[in-house]
Order: structure tokens, then C-alpha cells, then sequence
């Protein structure tokens, strides 16, 4: 198998034997792909730099195993600057994509959410907001997907004073009198989500346990290295 010129944000790098690099790739025709870039690590030159996360590339590669050789690539004229918490919510975003997106497993319009989410951290936009919709698109791409309108055992809309809880893979439904707290979830809150508004500090919070809550059983028991940077980055403020 042999792909020419697919445009690639590249998520995430690591030496590979002596001088070379395992490259992790995000495109839109083929999902995640890993690569091997020979030599790469030896030669000092120009074309070397290219090799950073956040910058489009155009790349070819061979091969039909879970490791691919890169053969080529070039810049796409296409570079996006992240700095300070945008820097590591980018960082997030690819470690999110290394960690659950399965490779060669194709997800175009995933592809094109990444390039916005990454197009509106360089311009600086809210960042919870925007990781929050990522997340969600992510997870609906994966399979798990939620109606934030809709009550799932009792079929009707949710409604804005009620109160829910959530089942992962079933969705929400009227919470029993016995839940606790923590883990209910107002309607209002679950609509604004639906809605992308993000406006009300209490909606945003419960979005943030929320993902956070479906993405746990997916990402393990090992933490992400994107959270603990950003994390100690927030306490040396």
C-alpha cells in the first residue's frame, strides 16, 4: 500500500532505534496513522523542523502493517502557533486522538473538528467551551454518542427543571430520589450543552464532569501527561 500527498497534523513523536522517529499522524482519508521518518534525528536540516506538532504537512508512506514507512513529506504552507494553555489544550486534543482513535480508522469530519478546535486555540477563543465539543465529538465517533434533548427510558424531551442522571451507553433519564447529588445533572444544563452554550458557569462545570466521566472507562487508569503539564504549569503562576 503506498499513499501520496495526505495532508497530516502530526500528533505526536518519540525516537525510534538510533537516529530515527515513530510518528503519529492525524488525516482525513485514513484516521490515525503511525509512521517510521528514517534518519530523521540525524540530519540538522530545515525539513527536520517540520516534524512539530500543529503544522499540516503533506506526507507519503508504504507499507501494510501497523508500522508505516514515511517516505516523504512537505509543509503544507499551513502553521498554527499555540501558546501558553492553548499550547496544552492542543496538546490534550492530540494526546485524546493517540490514546483512543484506532488506527487506519477513518473519522473525516473528526479530522476537520481538530483542525477548527486548533484554528480556534491559536486565535485564543474560550478554551472550555471548544475542548468541550471536541470531546463529545470524539466520543459520539467512537460510538459513544448521547442525546443531551432526550429522556432515554421514558421516552420524551428532557425538560429544564427536571433533574437526570447518566447511564454511558444509554443516555439520561429521570434521576431516582435516592442519587446523589454529585452525580445529577440539571435539564437546563444538559439543553445548553445540546445547544453548544456554555455561557453559565454551572453548565460548564457539569459538561467538564460529564466528559470527563465518559472518557474514564475509555482512557484507563493512566493519566494524560497533557493534564499533568498543564496542571503544574497552573501552579507555577
Amino acid at each position: 500500500m503506498r499513499v501520496d500527498l495526505q495532508p497530516a497534523y502530526i500528533l505526536h513523536t518519540r525516537p525510534y532505534r538510533d537516529t530515527s522517529l515513530l510518528i503519529d499522524f492525524l488525516t482525513p482519508d485514513y484516521g490515525r496513522v503511525t509512521a517510521v521518518a528514517r534518519g530523521v534525528r540525524k540530519n540538522k536540516t530545515p525539513k527536520r523542523q517540520l516534524l512539530n506538532p500543529f503544522s499540516r504537512l503533506l506526507v507519503c508512506w508504504q507499507g501494510k502493517t501497523d508500522m508505516k514507512l514515511l517516505t516523504s513529506f512537505e509543509s503544507d504552507n499551513h502553521f498554527l502557533l499555540l501558546t501558553a494553555n492553548y499550547l496544552y489544550s492542543g496538546f490534550y486534543l492530540n494526546e485524546l486522538l493517540v490514546r483512543l482513535l484506532p488506527e487506519m480508522d477513518r473519522h473525516n469530519g473528526l479530522y476537520f473538528a481538530y483542525e477548527q478546535s486548533l484554528i480556534a486555540l491559536q486565535r485564543q477563543q474560550d478554551i472550555e467551551p471548544l475542548l468541550r465539543e471536541f470531546e463529545f465529538r470524539l466520543l459520539a465517533e467512537l460510538g459513544y454518542a448521547v442525546d443531551f434533548t432526550q429522556d432515554a427510558r421514558n421516552d420524551c424531551e428532557i425538560q429544564p427543571q427536571g433533574w437526570y442522571e447518566c447511564h454511558i451507553q444509554e443516555g439520561f433519564f429521570s434521576a431516582a430520589p435516592d442519587i446523589p447529588e454529585q452525580f445529577l445533572l440539571k435539564g437546563e444544563w444538559l439543553l445548553a450543552i445540546a445547544a453548544g452554550d456554555y455561557s453559565d458557569p454551572a453548565t460548564r462545570l457539569a459538561a467538564k464532569q460529564l466528559a470527563r466521566r465518559m472518557l474514564k472507562p475509555l482512557l484507563g487508569s493512566r493519566p494524560l501527561n497533557s493534564r499533568e503539564l498543564f496542571v503544574q504549569a497552573k501552579a507555577q503562576d
